[in-house]
């Protein structure tokens, strides 16, 4: 598998710019084995505060469309083994946004490399 590890806390399967968007694949290895209700729950909200959440208009959370309806835009999310996984195609400037408010909602959650 082609990762690139960024930080402790997230790697890329998959990073691409391309013109004005980017496409990628990242996997945050939050612990899933250290939540419980209050760390689910408070990850619901941490997926309403970010830009452009649509919900869960199909099968997964989403922001700025649902790829499963063929929108252009999107950026999904699902819980594997490895973490959180999001993928998507998204303009640069969304992403980057996007990309810091996460980054700080999700700071204080339970990682498994602390």
């Amino acid at each position: 598998m082609n990762r690139i590890i960024e930080d402790e806390h997230y790697y890329n399967n998959r990073y691409e710019v391309v013109t004005d968007f980017i496409q990628f694949e990242r996997v945050y290895m939050v612990d899933e084995y250290q939540f419980n209700d209050k760390t689910y729950e408070a990850l619901g909200k941490v997926y309403e505060m970010l830009p452009s959440y649509t919900g869960n208009q199909t099968t997964l959370p989403s922001w700025f469309g649902d790829e499963e309806k063929g929108d252009k835009y999107f950026i999904t999310v699902s819980f594997e083994p490895s973490g959180l996984q999001f993928w998507g195609k998204i303009p640069t400037t969304d992403f980057l946004q996007w990309e810091s408010k996460f980054h700080d909602l999700i700071k204080d959650f339970p990682f498994k490399y602390q």
